[in-house]
């Protein structure tokens, strides 16, 4: 194994880490939210909408934004992840994936 192996795939996880951090949403209260890609349209919505108010769609059918319903916690980011989110990014940051205007 080369020794410089290790050392890579620790920058590697480090440069990841700092994108997922910096694409977190800017608002608590709405988010785009990246479900696993083999859902189904109904099943991305549903587990959505248990976490807030659903207010759009990606340009990808497992890409919805959200945002807290009216009198509901600030805890978005945490219920969309809870409801099987793989990634809770900010809305302005989800270039092609954003919802079609």
């Amino acid at each position: 194994m080369s020794p410089w192996l290790p050392a890579a795939g620790l920058g590697l996880l480090s440069l990841c880490a700092a994108l997922v951090m910096g694409a977190a949403p800017r608002e608590a209260d709405v988010a785009a939210a990246i479900f696993p890609p083999w859902w189904s349209t109904p099943q991305v919505l549903a587990a959505a909408d248990r976490a807030g108010q659903v207010t759009g769609v990606g340009a990808q059918p497992f890409i919805v934004v959200a945002r807290t319903r009216p009198g509901g916690s600030d805890a978005l980011a945490s219920a969309l992840r809870a409801q099987g989110a793989w990634l809770v990014v900010d809305p302005g940051l989800a270039g092609p994936c954003a919802p079609l205007a």
